[in-house]
């Protein structure tokens, strides 16, 4: 019995991969994060749903974690485990909206 392989390789044209490669880099210098792929990838793409309305964005600072929802208007703390990731996906305890929230430097 083979193991099909959960990742998929997409093919992407040269242009393409240089427009990538370019995000990546200002992705790197605005964050401090360098050389993980898969955190560039996870905070544009939450990034890019909050920008097509998908997700409400919420903006948050690294030192103080709270945020407040634009739904409901309650303010909240963010608790997370571990290293603050560039941008994080949660819902909001009070309304339950889905929201992107970007941490800023303080």
């Amino acid at each position: 019995m083979t193991k099909e392989c959960r990742q998929k390789n997409i093919g992407v044209t040269p242009r393409e991969k240089e427009r990538l490669e370019e995000a990546r880099r200002l992705y790197e210098q605005h964050t401090g994060n360098r050389g993980d792929w898969g955190n560039f990838l996870g905070a544009i793409s939450l990034l890019g749903l909050a920008a097509l309305g998908v997700y409400e964005l919420v903006r948050a600072s690294r030192e103080n974690r709270r945020a407040a929802c634009p739904v409901c208007n309650r303010e909240f703390p963010i608790a997370y485990g571990g290293d603050l990731p560039a941008v994080a996906y949660i819902t909001c305890p009070h309304c339950g909206e889905e929201l992107v929230v970007e941490f800023r430097e303080p």
